[in-house]
């Protein structure tokens, strides 16, 4: 697989968690518009520290069940201790790398966010997640799209994040516009009639606006390697950004994050 830009581990679980929380509104609104309920099978592939996961087992209940697979043994130690703590016993969670899953008409539903991004082979991964999905259930995907994000006023660090992210994203392997090509993806893997929506957020203080310095923080060591920028340079936009996340004067407009959903009717 692609060598994952962002580092794992600990500190890229607590970003994670940030990362959900802020997101978490519109993910919920999309597995309302998806039809997520109580006694579903779900996957949540990619799942990071699980914080989706987690809330997708609380929404279908002790009847339903939801499989969290990543490849970051840390960040799933960390979800399955969340789960034992919250009491959630539908849930597993599995170390596996996302090219390597393969089941035929298991789930309900097939979920995906903020993975795709990082992959050069996103259309087999789209194919495999199609197939998961049992006659009558959904596929659902959420992946960005970093041609959307804007400060108002303009902010140094946020104009270093803005080009450097993206930048290593693709020397990665990955596509850091692949939320607007998501349709077509979805075309490209066999999914019938994807519906698409577009959701954005807008931050002017709180923990969100924290997003752009972690995501440089947690890149810094990829940007310096890809010779994106220097180390001093890092340093230099990382302070920037920390000041930047508690100026309640400016606003942080975040990547448009496409939502893209299709319901299997049959096989």
């Amino acid at each position: 697989m692609e060598q994952y830009v962002i580092r794992g581990g600990h500190a890229g679980a607590e970003r994670l968690a940030v990362l959900a929380r802020a997101w978490w509104p519109t993910t919920e609104a999309l597995f309302d518009r998806a039809g997520v309920v109580v006694g579903m099978r779900c996957l949540d592939l990619g799942c990071g520290g699980g914080d989706v996961t987690l809330e997708i087992a609380r929404r279908v209940g002790p009847t339903g069940f939801v499989t969290g697979i990543d490849m970051d043994e840390v960040k799933l130690g960390r979800a399955r201790a969340a789960a034992a703590e919250q009491g959630l016993s539908n849930i597993e969670f599995l170390a596996q790398n996302v090219y390597d899953f393969a089941q035929l008409d298991v789930f309900e539903l097939v979920y995906s966010r903020f993975v795709l991004q990082h992959l050069s082979r996103p259309v087999d991964v789209l194919r495999t997640m199609w197939a998961a999905v049992r006659v009558g259930g959904v596929i659902a995907v959420e992946d960005a799209d970093f041609g959307g994000q804007f400060s108002d006023p303009p902010d140094d660090g946020f104009a270093f994040y803005a080009d450097a992210y993206p930048r290593v994203l693709e020397r990665h392997g990955g596509d850091p516009l692949i939320g607007r090509k998501l349709h077509r993806l979805f075309t490209d893997a066999g999914i019938a009639e994807p519906e698409v929506r577009v959701v954005q957020r807008v931050d002017r203080t709180g923990e969100g606006k924290t997003l752009p310095y972690s995501t440089v923080e947690a890149t810094a060591e990829a940007i310096v390697a890809e010779g994106v920028a220097t180390a001093g340079q890092v340093a230099i936009a990382l302070a920037s950004l920390a000041s930047y996340a508690t100026d309640g004067s400016s606003i942080c407009g975040s990547p448009r994050n496409f939502q893209v959903w299709s319901r299997r009717s049959h096989h």
